[in-house]
C-alpha cells in the first residue's frame, strides 16, 4: 500500500516488532521488481536486524550519564560525611539520652551518604566497564565457585545445578562471566524473597558450538510489558534497584559475542537463559 501511495518503486521504514517476549529492531528495504517493459513482476523484501547496533548505542549513550552523574555527586560525600562525624565526636556527649535528635540526624547523614557512595559505585562501575580479558575457562567450574557463596549467604534457598558433562574448555573472562553470574543469581534470590528453589543447567550444543547456561527462580516472574526493557540501563522492577544490574550483564554478555534472554520458567518465576560461542 505505501508503494502505491508514494508512487515509488522503493520504500525504506525502520520497524520494531515483538518477539517471543523480545523487541527486535528492524530497516525494511521493500523493492518493487518491474520488467522492461514496465510490467509488474514482484517485490523484494530485505529486513536487517539493528537491534544489537542500537542496544550498543544505547549502552554508550548511558555510560556518558552514568559517568558524568558518578562524577558530580562523588566530590561532595566525603566532606559531607566526614562533616557529620565531626559533629557526632564533638558534640554527641553533651546530649542526654532523652535528647536523641541530634544523634538520630547525624547518624541519618553518615548512611545516608554511605548509601549514597554505593550509588555511585555502581555508577562507576558501568560508566568504566573493563575490556573482557578472555581465557580458556571452564563455565561449570564458574557456576560451581559462585554457587558455593550463595549456599553459605542465602539458607533459606534451594540452589540446584544440573552440569553437562561434554562442556568444553572456552575462551571467557573467568571474573566478568563470574559477575554475570553474581547479578543473576542476586536478582533470582531477591524475586523470590530468599525462599524458594534456584536451578541452573548448563548445556553445549556441538553442532553450533554454543555453551548456555540458564538461572531459573520460582519466584513471581516477570510480566510481558517488563521483559522488551529489562536490560535497559536504570530501568528496574525492584524499588530499591538502580537498573544496572542487568543492563551490566546484557554489556559483558554482548562483548563475549554472546545473548542473554528472559523467559517464562514453568510453571511460574523467571529464566534468564545466556548462549555463549566456544571456539
Amino acid at each position: 500500500r505505501d508503494l502505491l501511495v508514494a508512487k515509488q518503486d522503493t520504500i525504506n521504514r525502520q520497524i520494531s516488532l515483538d518477539i517471543r517476549g523480545s523487541r527486535l529492531a528492524l530497516h525494511l528495504h521493500l523493492t518493487m521488481l518491474r520488467d522492461e517493459s514496465g510490467n509488474f513482476l514482484g517485490t523484494v523484501l530485505v529486513l536487517d536486524d539493528l537491534t544489537q547496533v542500537m542496544k550498543a548505542q544505547r549502552m554508550a549513550a548511558w555510560r556518558e550519564v552514568a559517568r558524568r552523574i558518578a562524577h558530580e555527586i562523588k566530590n561532595p560525600l566525603t566532606p559531607i560525611q566526614l562533616s557529620a562525624q565531626r559533629l557526632r565526636k564533638r558534640y554527641l556527649t553533651r546530649f542526654s539520652d532523652d535528647e536523641k535528635v541530634f544523634d538520630e540526624c547525624t547518624e541519618m547523614i553518615i548512611k545516608s551518604v554511605d548509601e549514597l557512595k554505593n550509588l555511585v559505585n555502581e555508577f562507576s562501575n558501568f560508566a568504566r566497564m573493563p575490556a573482557i580479558q578472555p581465557e580458556p575457562n571452564d563455565l561449570n567450574e564458574i557456576v560451581r565457585e559462585t554457587l558455593t557463596l550463595y549456599q553459605e549467604a542465602h539458607r533459606g534457598v534451594r540452589f540446584e545445578f544440573t552440569p553437562d558433562s561434554s562442556l568444553p574448555q572456552m575462551k571467557i573472562d573467568r571474573n566478568q562471566i563470574k559477575r554475570v553470574m553474581i547479578n543473576l543469581l542476586e536478582n533470582a534470590v531477591a524475586a523470590m524473597e530468599e525462599n524458594g528453589v534456584i536451578e541452573i543447567h548448563s548445556s553445549y550444543d556441538s553442532e553450533l558450538k554454543l555453551a548456555s547456561f540458564s538461572i531459573a527462580d520460582n519466584g513471581p516472574g516477570i510480566s510481558q510489558e517488563d521483559k522488551p526493557r529489562l536490560f535497559e540501563p536504570y530501568f528496574s522492577t525492584k524499588k530499591a534497584g538502580t537498573g544496572l544490574g542487568l543492563a551490566i550483564v546484557s554489556s559483558i554478555i554482548f562483548d563475549h559475542n554472546g545473548f542473554v534472554r528472559v523467559r517464562d520458567n514453568v510453571p511460574r518465576g523467571a529464566c534468564f537463559v545466556v548462549e555463549l560461542p566456544v571456539g
